[in-house]
């Protein structure tokens, strides 16, 4: 879901957000009207900055009850990715891995291997999160960098909010709006191991209509000692449209379709790939997206939003030699199909209110067919129908204290139950942009299509398991010092899952059943400091322990690093030339799910970056040198990720 948030510059805000009002502009979820820019980098040094995915309710970051990571158009801009996942090593507490160029991994807390079965991931307010095996595709997914206007990274449950698969954390990304985009833009990259990247886009308007068209070409040869090169193709549109003053529509679709390779250098394969010779994979990912949104006054909202998603995925190999040359084939489709409406309104001065509900199918067709093998072809068909209602009610009792209550119920048909997350949390303002932050909640993990009903030749589930569960407690701290240029964001959880749903790995086919529990405890602290007018410094830090009965062997204890320390310094040399040096360290870990032990990771990333002149809006070049330290090892320890150079050439017309 995207907002357009005006922050305001003045100490007077507190009576304005409660009428949904922020500093008089109101609150336009999704629109396309010029209120964007209101949102400056100038803004954001002086307050907080203003969230809306814990509760969809706007507010500052110190009302929230959880703690969020945003990660800007600014800060998007300093890191010059490629890669969407790149972006969440500012997060405190993140990790990001690559299983293979198809395979990015991106953790917060453990628990996971290739897939991050406990995390919601949403764009725009769509979900991303894949019902057969959990977590996200964030290669095949349908987005570029270069179209993103904001992540929040919500560290904590936020299953009130977002349903089951909300469990540890919730990425929320933002797209930019169509009115962001007028004229023509052109970019392209050119680098080592094959980087080949063009991306274009042209925006326009129409009296009361804006609108935008994206593509882009993208290839590289992926991580080391891997058969991992990619060719990807991507198109986008959306639709602002605006009726009237208070009525907007929004339509977005967007398609991406590539050719993966996957398998591995002789002798360096893993257990589980001494059967898999290189191969192409192709996969096609695509969505489409309305929303109209009513809102009648600053302090009333309605919104209605309907989706549809699918993805496409085959391989088809001859089983190695020493695995019986067997002909290997798999397809899979999955479906979904969401819709879902919410109100939001102010009862009066001190309180806010936002209730909703939504209904969701997810449907599979899939065929394992391996010659030779009795039983085959196997056919899968799952479905899950999915529905749920949600509030949040937002209380402030006096100007120091606030209250945030929040609750949803859910029903799958997968299992056939239903599911309750509550939270409470309350906020304690200490002083002026200070604020003391308490929560309890407690989330639900639903077992996904592989872990309850899959059979073939690899898995043979019987269905029947229970869901996860997780207890969270937090205590959080925030502070603005607007005349220091600082803010800061610290955090101690403590997080207690229960009924942990793990696979059986010394018995072919696999199963997966409940059992064990695992407690996660620890601190996390965000700082952002602004030495000069030209100078930025942002330090995030980590320490996660765990402690599990560690169930059937799998080593939760070891799955989250202890220490993760992320810098980065963002620097202006002048009104042309900019400059960013990114440093990430991760503590040694080890991956579950076909993942190994790995060593501390070190990442260390410059970028350098040139505005050009010309006639009209001013182009750039830059310089950017991924991973300028030796090669690191990520999720294998068969597999490295090495140095990226690359140059970015973009310009608007």
């Amino acid at each position: 879901m995207h907002h357009v948030i005006r922050l305001c510059p003045r100490r007077d805000w507190l009576p304005s957000l409660m009428l949904l009002g922020i500093c008089g502009g109101g609150i336009d979820p999704g629109g396309a009207g010029a209120a964007a820019a209101d949102a400056s980098e100038n803004e954001f040094l002086q307050e907080l900055p203003v969230v809306i995915s814990p509760t969809h309710l706007v507010q500052p970051l110190g009302d929230a009850p959880v703690a969020v990571t945003v990660i800007d158009r600014e800060l998007i801009r300093a890191m010059g990715v490629r890669e969407i996942p790149e972006l969440m090593r500012r997060v405190a507490g993140a990790v990001v891995a690559y299983e293979s160029s198809l395979a990015p991994v991106v953790s917060y807390h453990g628990l996971n291997g290739g897939y991050m079965h406990r995390m919601q991931v949403l764009v725009d307010g769509r979900s991303v999160y894949d019902p057969v095996f959990g977590g996200t595709h964030w290669a095949t997914l349908p987005l570029e960098v270069e179209d993103i206007e904001r992540i929040e990274f919500v560290r904590g449950s936020n299953a009130v909010t977002d349903g089951a698969n909300a469990f540890l954390a919730t990425i929320s990304i933002t797209t930019r709006q169509a009115a962001e985009d007028r004229g023509t833009y052109l970019q392209s990259r050119v680098g080592n191991n094959g980087i080949r990247d063009v991306y274009g886009r042209y925006g326009g308007t129409s009296d009361r209509v804006d609108y935008r068209l994206s593509a882009a070409f993208r290839e590289d040869d992926g991580v080391n000692h891997r058969a991992d090169s990619k060719q990807v193709r991507y198109l986008a549109g959306r639709l602002d449209a605006r009726p009237s003053a208070t009525l907007q529509m929004t339509a977005l679709a967007g398609y991406k379709t590539g050719e993966y390779g996957y398998g591995f250098d002789e002798g360096n394969a893993p257990v589980f790939g001494t059967c898999i010779p290189p191969h192409r994979r192709p996969i096609d990912d695509g969505y489409a997206q309305f929303r109209l949104e009513y809102n009648p006054s600053t302090a009333e909202q309605t919104l209605f939003q309907l989706y549809y998603t699918q993805l496409d995925a085959s391989s088809a190999y001859r089983r190695t030699a020493r695995c019986g040359g067997f002909l290997d084939e798999r397809a899979y489709s999955v479906r979904r199909y969401d819709a879902e409406v919410r109100r939001s309104w102010a009862p009066s001065e001190a309180t806010r209110l936002i209730v909703g509900a939504s209904a969701r199918l997810d449907e599979v067709e899939a065929e394992d067919r391996v010659a030779g093998l009795s039983g085959s072809p196997w056919r899968n068909a799952p479905e899950n129908r999915h529905a749920r209602v949600f509030g949040n009610w937002e209380y402030r009792p006096s100007l120091r204290w606030l209250l945030n209550v929040g609750a949803m119920l859910e029903h799958h048909s997968l299992t056939d139950e239903y599911y309750g997350s509550p939270r409470l949390a309350i906020n304690y303002r200490l002083a002026d942009r200070q604020t003391l932050r308490w929560g309890l909640s407690r989330a639900v993990r639903v077992p996904g299509f592989l872990e309850e009903t899959w059979r073939n030749d690899l898995w043979d589930q019987a269905g029947g398991l229970r869901a996860e569960t997780l207890l969270s407690r937090e205590i959080g701290y925030l502070g603005s010092f607007p005349d220091g240029g600082l803010t800061v964001d610290l955090r101690v959880f403590h997080d207690r899952t229960d009924d942990l749903l793990n696979a059986l790995v010394d018995q072919v086919p696999l199963q997966t059943v409940n059992g064990g529990w695992a407690t996660l405890t620890g601190f996390e602290a965000q700082t952002r400091w602004r030495l000069t007018p030209a100078t930025t410094v942002r330090l995030a830090y980590a320490y996660t322990d765990i402690d599990s009965d560690n169930p059937q062997g799998v080593r939760y204890t070891e799955s989250a690093p202890r220490h993760i320390a992320d810098l980065l310094v963002t620097h202006d040399f002048n009104d042309r030339l900019s400059g960013s040096l990114g440093f990430n360290y991760v503590s040694s870990m080890e991956w579950l799910e076909g993942g190994t032990r790995v060593p501390p990771t070190r990442y260390l990333d410059l970028r350098l970056a040139r505005k050009l002149k010309g006639g009209g809006r001013a182009g750039s070049i830059a310089l950017n040198i991924h991973n300028l330290l030796d090669d690191q090892v990520s999720y294998q320890n068969t597999t490295t990720v090495g140095r990226q150079v690359f140059l970015t050439v973009d310009w608007p017309f």
